[in-house]
């Protein structure tokens, strides 16, 4: 069906053929699980088939005006009629019409109370036009087959704390609380399908696949111990199961049981021998444990498999470096990170971000970069929120100041700012600070690029005397330099930190991870760990603003640690800066537990 892969169509009914005086009239049942991702912020989404007429032949001026072949004449309607629940905030586009004397068409949507009625329309009333109408039909047929104007917009809230209990009491048979079970993991509500297919598998525990989905949902929640047995479990149903050896030995790993861990990957990449993650992970933690040789092995063999991964490249140049290919270390940590040697320093970004790069170089090694990540977004590795998809940030923050300062010597200022301005944001770098000010004092912003030079300067880094420096000549006396100087530590610290009302009664505090997803607002808040009468306030930290920003649309979403913090009357939660990185030190992320 257009439009909704993967989904069911049932009762369809089709008018008879044979009555062409008639409109034709075609109708059905669609019926799809997890259509939306709950929460979301910013789903894009069609309700209506798109309506195309006929194209006009390019106009051969040696052959003459000849009349124009728009038909068949045609009249087309598509209707819909859609209830949103109450947590959908929807945004639908403007009604549109557009009547000639050959044909009309128009477009309505209409929301009253999360309840939408669409209706598109339209009526070509002539097979032929004269010649002299060209362009006004071209006009006509473009606006009736634009399909950007068709799109709904929507912000899904996470599910109630009513509608969440309701679901934990649900109640059917093993294949219906299965169903539900998958359903809620699916929307990343890990607490409820934990119940929901522990409960299914209570009653039927033969169930092939339930089990590896219960210890996903056990894995999200951080409940390794119950994981590991239902990944076992799910091991005993299906030996040769396609992934529940390597989620298995992912939980092994973030118990510190390394060689049970390592026989675990093994027995994954000998099922699926294609699998690029698993021969990853095996590679890393075999890096970590110091079996070079090995972990050589399986990082080349990882790099082999499509697509390409910063991790694994990063990974790669230190070992060949450490067995004296120097060349062959350098070329791959350069394509990656811009700094061509593997003792580059404390501060990468410095080593990344010189006057002297090839800009275009530069700009292509960082989009591949994060086109590469958004694969492994788009591809599902970072949804466990394991030590690579922490690390991945580093290598975003980097691939956007590199991106940035590349257009900043390109001259292109506008985009050389979002860029800047993201990373600056996501990594506090004091270097990628420094260069976001230049880019402002050269656009004669002053004020704006002394304040960000002091922020600079407060964040450190090797730039950290040039920014200072930079203060002192761009303040209106020394004085004022120092006072701003003073006050820079305690405003980063608050740039990055949001208020929150009261969440539990009592002095306590917790770790959260929080994703991002193009949005401001958190699509996930998961508890990593602390005090746990924080552990169920993930959904009321989804409705904040916190300070992120994305300087374009990508698969590439943000994984930030907040630090939640609670007295009697308040809280507060601060975006932790990611680890700071230099060459030697970015990978591998396995040995980050």
């Amino acid at each position: 069906m257009w439009g909704y892969p993967d989904g069911d169509i049932s009762e369809v009914h089709v008018d008879p053929l044979e009555n062409i005086s008639k409109p034709l009239h075609l109708t059905y049942h669609f019926h799809k699980d997890n259509f939306f991702r709950v929460p979301s912020s910013g789903a894009n989404f069609r309700v209506l088939p798109p309506i195309q007429i006929s194209g006009l032949s390019p106009a051969n001026p040696r052959k003459g005006p000849r009349p124009l072949d728009v038909g068949p004449s045609i009249e087309q309607t598509f209707r819909a009629h859609i209830q949103f629940p109450a947590t959908y905030n929807v945004t639908a586009p403007d009604s549109v019409r557009m009547v000639r004397d050959y044909g009309e068409y128009s477009s309505s949507y209409t929301l009253n109370k999360n309840v939408l009625d669409a209706e598109r329309h339209l009526v070509l009333k002539v097979n032929e036009l004269l010649p002299a109408r060209r362009a006004d039909y071209e006009s006509f047929r473009n606006l009736s087959s634009r399909d950007v104007q068709q799109f709904l917009n929507c912000n899904i809230a996470p599910a109630s704390a009513v509608a969440v209990v309701s679901a934990s009491k649900l109640t059917g048979s093993a294949e219906e609380l299965r169903k539900a079970g998958m359903a809620a993991l699916e929307r990343k509500d890990f607490a409820t399908a934990a119940d929901l297919l522990k409960r299914s598998l209570d009653q039927d525990a033969s169930q092939k696949k339930a089990w590896e989905d219960l210890g996903l949902a056990y894995a999200a929640l951080r409940r390794h111990d119950e994981a590991i047995a239902a990944f076992r479990k799910q091991i005993e149903a299906d030996a040769f199961h396609a992934r529940a050896h390597g989620d298995l030995a992912a939980e092994l790993q973030q118990q510190s049981k390394f060689d049970e861990a390592v026989a675990s990957y093994r027995k994954q990449v000998e099922i699926t021998p294609d699998d690029k993650s698993a021969h990853k992970n095996l590679g890393l933690l075999l890096l970590q444990t110091h079996h070079e040789d090995e972990a050589l092995t399986e990082l080349e063999t990882a790099a082999s498999l499509p697509p390409d991964d910063p991790e694994v490249k990063i990974a790669l140049s230190r070992l060949y470096a450490k067995n004296g290919n120097i060349a062959k270390g350098e070329a791959l940590m350069k394509s990656v990170t811009g700094a061509a040697s593997l003792t580059s320093g404390p501060d990468l970004y410095a080593a990344s971000l010189r006057d002297d790069i090839d800009p275009r170089q530069t700009e292509r090694d960082a989009r591949q970069t994060l086109n590469n990540i958004g694969d492994q977004f788009d591809s599902g590795e970072f949804d466990r929120l394991g030590p690579s998809a922490f690390s991945a940030m580093n290598l975003v923050a980097l691939a956007w100041a590199r991106l940035g300062w590349a257009k900043f010597l390109q001259g292109e200022t506008l985009e050389a700012m979002q860029f800047l301005n993201s990373s600056w944001i996501l990594s506090q770098s004091g270097t990628v600070g420094n260069r976001l000010a230049r880019l402002l004092e050269k656009e004669g912003q002053r004020d704006r690029a002394r304040h960000t030079y002091a922020l600079a300067f407060a964040a450190g880094g090797a730039e950290a005397d040039a920014s200072r420096q930079a203060v002192g000549r761009l303040a209106a006396t020394p004085a004022a330099a120092d006072k701003e100087i003073e006050q820079s530590a305690n405003e980063l610290h608050s740039a990055r930190t949001v208020a929150l009302p009261a969440l539990v009664p009592g002095a306590v505090s917790a770790n959260f991870a929080l994703v991002f997803d193009s949005a401001t607002k958190p699509e996930r808040a998961d508890f990593l760990d602390g005090d746990a009468a924080l552990n169920a306030v993930g959904v009321q930290l989804q409705q904040k603003d916190y300070p992120v920003k994305f300087p374009d649309v990508s698969s590439v979403k943000l994984i930030r640690r907040g630090r939640l913090s609670c007295s009697n009357s308040k809280c507060n939660i601060e975006l932790l800066p990611p680890e700071s990185m230099n060459a030697g030190e970015i990978a591998p992320a396995a040995a980050k537990q």
